[in-house]
């Protein structure tokens, strides 16, 4: 059996990389090339949302 251990993953604007939001996870350790922790990373994110955690700051408007 694994232990686990949390892992720290940074999420970015792919628009404008200086936007960063970093979240941390647990996860299965040592690290197992065969599972998919990019995933797990993003599921722990969206949970976190659901959870009222990470918020939406503004919501404005693009001149285009």
């Amino acid at each position: 059996m694994k232990d686990t251990r949390y892992f720290r993953a940074t999420f970015y604007d792919a628009a404008c990389t200086d936007r960063n939001i970093v979240i941390e996870f647990q996860a299965p350790f040592p690290v197992d090339k065969k599972m998919d922790y990019k995933n797990m990373a993003i599921k722990q994110f969206i949970q976190l949302i659901g959870l009222g955690q990470i918020k939406v700051r503004d919501i404005e408007p693009v001149e285009v």
